[in-house]
């Protein structure tokens, strides 16, 4: 054994690491042993290594994913730099997750301990009816991240139907969530176009009446909509709910009822209301 070499065993107590976490650091690439025994597969360690195997962890502690820990160890100069710059990115990310903490908070019956206001409360909620209209849909399971390109290209290919079928329609579309998206759901959800005229349904597109109905719904400007943003308007949606003692009478969902513009309200958060 080289002089300054130790066995991993060694190197983990020295270190405070365990033998797991050190082999998965080296399978990532983070810390490496200089020497594996051909013979045995014993990893040696350096001495020398110490530092660097001190600072992955304590970015362990810290929560930053490996990827990032690779990218701030890659940094020749300005590592300090590097992490700071994570640290308040994952502040930001917090932030802005904050409707998402009242939303939790609501599901356990606290909603008056709402610790995020964002932009949306109970009075920007509105209602009105909305008239039966016949609608060409597409329904697919979707994640959060694949979820507007999702919607975005379910809208091409039933106006591409409506152009085909000599269907009249506007702009207007609707998402409408028949279960929840996000990190351990996915859908589904259905894409709607209302549209006039007579058609067959073709593939996956199918054709269907939806009724007259009351609907609440709380508009979305340009800037909040996207993700995580736009949940504070469900928030205020479900507060709005939940404090008249009022009851929904179907699925939650997004109406676009305009051409995207960079100004004012492009989308409704609405339910119906029983």
């Amino acid at each position: 054994m080289a002089a300054g070499e130790v066995t991993i065993g060694e190197f983990a107590r020295r270190s405070g690491l365990s033998l797991k976490a050190l082999r998965l650091y080296d399978a990532r690439g983070l810390l490496q042993p200089v020497r594996v025994d051909p013979a045995t597969g014993y990893r040696y360690y350096d001495l020398d290594q110490l530092a660097r195997a001190r600072t992955v962890s304590l970015l362990r502690r810290l929560e930053m994913p490996l990827g990032a820990i690779a990218d701030v160890l890659a940094e020749p100069v300005g590592q300090a730099a590097a992490i700071r710059s994570w640290w308040s990115e994952r502040q930001r990310d917090l932030a802005d997750r904050g409707p998402e903490l009242d939303l939790v908070l609501q599901s356990l019956g606290a909603a008056g301990e709402s610790v995020h206001t964002g932009r949306f409360g109970i009075d920007d909620v509105l209602v009105r009816p909305a008239a039966a209209r016949t609608v060409a849909t597409v329904r697919r399971h979707v994640v959060q991240d694949d979820l507007v390109a999702a919607f975005a290209s379910d809208v091409l290919e039933i106006r591409s139907f409506l152009d085909e079928g000599g269907a009249s329609y506007g702009t207007e579309f609707w998402v409408v969530f028949h279960g929840a998206v996000g990190r351990d759901g996915d859908g589904p959800i259905e894409t709607c176009l209302p549209y006039e005229g007579a058609l067959t349904p073709v593939g996956p597109i199918t054709l269907r009446q939806e009724p007259a109905q009351t609907m609440a719904f709380v508009p979305v400007t340009a800037a909040d909509c996207r993700y995580p943003q736009i949940i504070g308007a469900y928030v205020a949606l479900e507060t709005w709910f939940s404090v008249g003692g009022r009851r929904a009478a179907g699925p939650s969902r997004e109406l676009y009822p305009v051409p995207w513009s960079d100004e004012g309200v492009v989308a409704h958060v609405a339910q119906p209301v029983a």
